[in-house]
């Protein structure tokens, strides 16, 4: 569970975060939407650690994210995992190291144990058949779909995607929303979604949070977001 109490953040001067709290229970699966520059990312990389806030509290399973023993905190953020907006594949390694790398990391050396699981998380993302291809041979929405292949691979309590249909096309972005909504459906994790994209919020998430110039506007179910009285919201959805 995620617990942020009266969190606020600034950075190099300019208040980024002001006063945002919520509560994401496990296996709840949230959707952060809000104009660009609104304060998305930095609360994301505030939850992770990356910025210290300039008050309140980040609680995730009973570990205080900022003021916790620093081994505690190492340890925490194992159990999360990331799909960046790039993919951020490495050129030089073939789909199969890129998706295994995690699991060289953590010090896992068993050949084909590893092979198994690098197969396992491709095929729920369709892509078992890239195995042995490189990065320069798939296309955007395949890259962004291994990215999440390597997400899964070492099963984190967590998994944050970072605006997974930017720049793609519609018929490649609905590729990409139906494999996050297969992984929802398995609730092995939580998901935590930072995008722009309104369409099909109900596959991919129960909970929404909206953030305009670091302010919460929303955080509630979808249901409760179509009952909003929120003028900017209303606009902002339609």
């Amino acid at each position: 569970m995620i617990s942020v109490f009266q969190l606020s953040v600034s950075l190099g001067g300019q208040n980024i975060l002001n006063n945002i709290s919520f509560v994401l229970p496990d296996k709840h699966n949230m959707v952060i939407l809000g104009r660009s520059g609104s304060g998305k990312t930095v609360l994301i990389k505030t939850l992770l650690g990356i910025y210290t806030p300039d008050s309140g509290e980040v609680i995730i399973d009973g570990t205080d994210v900022h003021s916790s023993l620093a081994e505690d905190r190492k340890e925490l953020k194992k159990r999360f995992a990331m799909v960046f907006q790039n993919a951020a594949l490495l050129d030089s390694f073939t789909v199969k190291q890129n998706v295994a790398l995690p699991l060289y990391e953590r010090g896992q050396t068993d050949s084909e144990a590893i092979r198994d699981k690098v197969i396992a998380c491709l095929k729920t993302v369709g892509l078992e058949h890239t195995l042995e291809l490189y990065p320069a041979q798939l296309s955007g929405g395949m890259r962004k779909r291994i990215g999440i292949a390597r997400a899964l691979v070492y099963d984190p309590d967590y998994i944050v995607f970072d605006e997974p249909v930017s720049g793609l096309d519609p018929i490649t972005s609905s590729e990409i929303i139906y494999y996050i909504s297969q992984i929802a459906s398995m609730e092995k994790a939580t998901l935590i979604t930072i995008t722009h994209e309104i369409r099909n919020l109900e596959q991919i998430c129960n909970q929404l949070l909206f953030l305009d110039n670091g302010n919460l506007l929303f955080y509630g179910s979808l249901a409760e977001l179509g009952a909003t009285s929120n003028s900017f919201i209303k606009k902002y959805m339609s």
